[in-house]
């Protein structure tokens, strides 16, 4: 009786626990988000794709992502210092 139970019924129970919880994390897989998040270079705030600008730099191909706020700054933070050296 003890072989039936662990040659039978035991992998049944395995397979049904297992299928049960791959069917939940395809079910939460669904309905998350479709648009991938990643996180801005230099904030480190997560943004969907679509509102970062990515960017390669250097000779060896590294991609980083920019928020709008963040170049915006940048950009403001560039001009302030072209400002001061021009003395305007």
């Amino acid at each position: 009786m003890l072989f039936i139970i662990f040659v039978i019924f035991a992998p049944i129970a395995v397979w049904l626990i297992l299928h049960l919880m791959s069917r939940q994390k395809n079910g939460e897989d669904t309905d998350a988000s479709k648009e991938p998040i990643e996180l801005c270079a230099i904030c480190q705030e997560e943004f969907p794709m679509s509102q970062l600008l990515e960017k390669e730099v250097g000779g060896y191909g590294r991609v980083y992502c920019f928020c709008g706020q963040c170049i915006e700054n940048l950009y403001h933070e560039y001009q302030n210092t072209t400002d001061i050296k021009t003395g305007e």
